[in-house]
């Protein structure tokens, strides 16, 4: 919305002298001839006061400090114009004294990078209690997405709640694929309406426009070891004690189903012994808390033995290292698959566990899992384990044959 006029001055209120000579300064706006007034809530000795400049007169430190004072009031109220005009508001004088003091209620709102940092900010206090720090890394990783996407989207810094729709969403997954796959971008979006969510249920925003958004998730196979290859790698013997450490590492992995940072933060206090002389490990897993309780299988046992008493319970190597010697380790090992520490977790769910026909129940208590959903991801039913379940049913039915 245009205006023709717009002011803003400075004056001391000579009625309002007190005994000491202070005096308040007060601004008056001008907006097409109507005016507006409010109090700075500083006071200047009236002996200080340049009328024509509007300004306190002096270079010392208070002279200096009021100034930049004033000049941040004349700032805010030429931002406050601007934004109210950006709005499409007929712009006056008691208006925009009403914006400088935050008293417009649509100029409150919020915008989204507003609220993911709200969230951002909340959920840093819960590292290390609430949520693991790769966890955290995740959502400061989508606030510089977000930030990059609406910097080179709109050309702008910030978008506000109300301006999101389905549009927006979509603009954001095709910018993501663009340098990731789908179903890493899915995990992004998913943040993305989960934030928005986040904005309704605070009120800052009457629904959530992204919810009809549906991001189909691709079928990845994942890799994981099978009996002959498994027993490669325990066979594996090496001089390089860096490639043993690995190994070794990695079949604890395979007999387990810890993950790398569960292995990596794994201590004496999680080792127990029940009445039977079962050893257990019983850890809480850092990425959900969830807990996960474990028998310990044999070749779990050796190698704990074999490491104890170092600095800690299990030395593994940083994760880039440990997969760049996996690699090796593969390759050295006549594996023609992509080995990564990960892989141990899935190797655990299909080959040492379900193969074995242990259920997918008891599996998914180990693996630390809240549903037998999640465990699906992770284990594959060999051919070996069906067919052996399916050899009993067929012996069942010849006899009824």
């Amino acid at each position: 919305m245009t205006r023709s006029s717009f002011s803003v001055l400075f004056a001391i209120r000579e009625s309002k002298v007190r005994k000491s000579g202070n005096a308040p300064i007060e601004v008056t706006i001008t907006v097409n001839g109507r005016r507006a007034y409010f109090s700075t809530g500083k006071l200047v000795h009236i002996d200080k006061w340049d009328k024509a400049k509007q300004l306190v007169k002096g270079k010392d430190d208070e002279a200096k400090s009021l100034n930049q004072f004033l000049q941040a009031v004349k700032t805010r109220l030429y931002e406050k114009e601007a934004e109210l005009m950006e709005r499409g508001f007929v712009v006056t004088a008691e208006l925009l004294r009403d914006a400088y003091f935050d008293k417009v209620e649509t100029l409150k709102e919020k915008t989204l990078l507003e609220v993911l940092r709200e969230h951002n900010e909340e959920r840093k206090k819960m590292i290390g209690k609430a949520i693991s720090p790769a966890t955290y890394w995740v959502f400061e990783y989508s606030e510089r997405l977000l930030q990059d996407f609406i910097r080179e989207k709109f050309q702008r810094k910030d978008i506000y709640l109300r301006e999101l729709n389905v549009g927006f969403i979509q603009s954001f997954h095709a910018y993501l694929l663009q340098f990731m796959k789908q179903n890493t971008s899915g995990k992004h979006l998913k943040f993305l309406k989960q934030i928005v969510n986040l904005a309704v249920a605070k009120c800052y925003i009457a629904y959530n426009p992204l919810n009809i958004y549906k991001v189909e998730r691709e079928l990845v196979d994942v890799d994981f070891l099978d009996e002959e290859e498994l027993q490669k790698i325990i066979n594996f013997d090496t001089p390089i004690p860096r490639f043993e450490r690995a190994r070794d590492m990695f079949l604890f992995g395979c007999f387990t189903g810890l993950s790398y940072i569960d292995i990596k933060t794994l201590t004496n206090e999680h080792i127990e012994k029940d009445d039977m002389g079962r050893i257990w490990i019983k850890k809480r897993r850092v990425k959900t808390g969830v807990l996960s309780r474990i028998p310990l299988l044999p070749i779990a046992k050796l190698i704990l033995e074999k490491y104890k008493g170092g600095d800690r319970l299990l030395p593994i190597q940083d994760p880039s290292d440990i997969n760049k010697y996996l690699k090796d380790i593969a390759i050295l090992c006549n594996i023609n698959k992509r080995i990564t520490f990960h892989t141990s977790r899935h190797t655990f769910a299909s080959t040492v566990t379900l193969a074995n026909n242990i259920s997918i129940e008891v599996v998914s208590k180990m693996l630390g899992h809240t549903n037998t959903r999640m465990t699906t991801h992770y284990a594959k039913l060999l051919d070996k384990c069906i067919g052996e379940q399916m050899d009993k049913l067929m012996d069942s039915y010849e006899d009824i044959v």
